[in-house]
């Protein structure tokens, strides 16, 4: 989709307002030459990534101080907080591509978060020409 203009690409990091903007829903790609970025940055603290598919999954962090806490207990998810998905390809023509998504666990289970990739009107007719990604 980005390939073809339907949607865009992030062509750099974003600002302070935008990183406040990331919610539940909310979908980001990027081009690692394009955006002079190989890491994706949020401002929000995340576990250690988990490997979900072809996904690499992440859980907000609560970062609430609590004195009580040592070690291991520091590690608190936040309640409520999102999960963040992120998916990486090299093209064929060498090009470092970046999948990034959050949601939260309730917006999934209400299906509030409708909207797919494979139920997406604008995604229906795309055709990925051969050679362009590995199989």
């Amino acid at each position: 989709a980005c390939h073809l203009g339907i949607i865009s690409r992030v062509h750099r990091r974003l600002s302070d307002i935008e990183r406040q903007s990331v919610r539940s829903g909310s979908v980001y790609c990027f081009d690692e030459r394009e955006a002079g970025m190989r890491r994706w940055t949020d401002g929000k603290s995340w576990s250690p990534s988990r490997v979900t598919g072809s996904f690499l999954t992440y859980r907000e962090l609560d970062d609430s101080p609590n004195p009580a806490a040592t070690g291991a207990a520091k590690t608190v998810y936040r309640p409520d907080g999102l999960l963040k998905q992120s998916f990486s390809i090299t093209t064929s023509d060498n090009k470092k591509l970046h999948l990034i998504s959050y949601y939260t666990n309730e917006d999934v289970a209400s299906e509030r978060l409708f909207e797919t990739p494979s139920r997406d009107p604008r995604f229906a007719n795309i055709v990925i020409p051969k050679g362009i990604y590995p199989e």
